[in-house]
């Protein structure tokens, strides 16, 4: 709501003196009522209707006389020029609002090949600007980014895809610890490797490469750091029992009730998290409390990562997506620490880059909340927008699949009694929603 006040002066003295003579002192007043206008809110029938001028729905409004109206019905987006704007006072105005609609966006290189595919939802008839640019890819122009949304067309968007190889670091005994996705703009470029590329823990034996063949996969030896504290943890109300690297437990080597221990490492073996206390002798998560050494929230996880089908973002410690970081589809990493971020858990896959929790799976972990089982097929809208949700059943309120259309599925989860199908990386669809 505007306000517009205005400037006052009062009390403004001026006087003047000439030598020799007295200049009796004059005293100009200002008006001393100050007066603040403020725009009054107003109350508006607003008639919506959709493009063609059929009638969708009637709600009562209040805005400010001459704002834009930006309220719009279930299953239907303001259009990207509004024009739609509040009345008098217990006016009634008619509102056009867009139906919404899903469309599938396909980005593909200069060989004609396909790099990525995403969803967009809006308004038939709304511009949108793309902005999830696929990895290793540039735009060709500014003008291929922006789409305008026609039911049932599907978008090819033109991009450069760069060279692109795999780096795999292995250790001495050819066991796999992580990999980076490095891109150049042909085959011989020199690349560096960046810290945040190098597995976390590790040495590797050289950081400088040679661009190869696109799709070429490259190793990197590495040597692990030598061995250092992670944190501490403090037993519980009762001894804890020690446990070999297999999780057997070892005879006769346990912790005392109460006592503190640093931490070395953390595995899961058989979906139970242990910490390493001591060369071979690990505890299990369950028998003590990690003490918050630390205020960054983070706690050691060292464990393997697999990604789903589709690329996964990356992302810095406050949670800040990085901008041509992202993990490959179906490959595996080694993690270093965990986090709980806004709500959100992430696991750490490198220096500052970490993964959101909801776009990977956990070696050796199951789900004590949902019942994730592959099931990979077509899946049909019903007659109504279906709302999105996370895989923990927070509904995602920028993004949704139009009535009619058709998605592949990856998985399938039980979540509070309801079935939900996997559509895209961590957005679900209620199977109350399908036909």
């Amino acid at each position: 709501m505007k306000k517009s006040t205005s400037l006052l002066f009062s009390g403004l003295l001026v006087s003047g003196m000439v030598l020799g003579a007295v200049t009796t002192p004059t005293t100009v007043h200002a008006d001393n009522t100050a007066t603040t206008q403020a725009a009054a809110t107003v109350t508006n029938n607003v008639r919506f209707v959709d493009q063609d001028g059929n009638f969708i729905a009637n709600k009562s409004l209040q805005g400010v006389k001459g704002a834009a109206i930006t309220f719009a019905p279930d299953g239907y987006a303001t259009p990207t020029n509004n024009t739609n704007i509040f009345g008098d006072d217990n006016a009634t105005v008619t509102a056009t609002v867009n139906k919404m609609v899903s469309v599938k966006v396909n980005y593909v290189d200069q060989n004609s090949k396909l790099v990525n595919s995403e969803v967009v939802n809006g308004g038939v008839g709304n511009t949108v600007k793309l902005t999830d640019l696929p990895a290793g890819c540039n735009w060709v122009n500014d003008a291929e980014q922006t789409i305008t949304l026609v039911e049932g067309k599907e978008y090819n968007v033109p991009v450069t895809k760069k060279v692109f190889n795999t780096v795999i670091f292995k250790t001495s005994d050819n066991t796999e610890v992580g990999r980076a996705e490095i891109f150049g703009d042909k085959v011989g470029d020199a690349i560096n490797l960046t810290t945040s590329q190098i597995p976390a823990g590790y040495k590797a034996d050289t950081t400088s490469l040679t661009l190869q063949t696109d799709n070429n996969t490259q190793f990197i030896t590495v040597t692990k750091n030598a061995e250092a504290s992670t944190g501490t943890v403090t037993v519980n109300d009762k001894a804890a029992q020690l446990y070999s690297i297999y999780g057997n437990a070892i005879t006769g080597r346990t912790l005392d009730a109460k006592s503190s221990w640093k931490i070395f490492d953390t595995k899961v073996i058989k979906g139970k998290t242990y910490y390493k206390v001591a060369t071979n002798e690990w505890v299990e998560a369950s028998d003590v409390t990690v003490n918050n050494d630390t205020t960054d929230g983070v706690t050691p996880f060292t464990s393997n990562v697999t990604t789903g089908g589709v690329v996964s973002t990356l992302y810095d410690k406050t949670g800040k997506a990085l901008s041509g970081r992202a993990l490959g589809p179906n490959t595996a990493w080694k993690t270093a620490g965990k986090m709980v971020l806004n709500g959100k858990t992430y696991y750490q896959v490198a220096t500052n880059e970490w993964v959101d929790a909801s776009t990977v799976t956990v070696a050796g972990e199951t789900t004590t909340d949902t019942n994730v089982t592959p099931s990979k097929g077509v899946v049909t809208i019903n007659s109504n927008v279906a709302n999105l949700y996370t895989k923990g059943g927070v509904a995602i309120t920028d993004r949704a699949l139009g009535p009619g259309t058709k998605w592949q599925t990856a998985n399938k989860m039980t979540l509070n009694g309801e079935t939900y199908y996997q559509v895209a990386t961590n957005e679900w669809v209620k199977a109350s929603n399908l036909k």
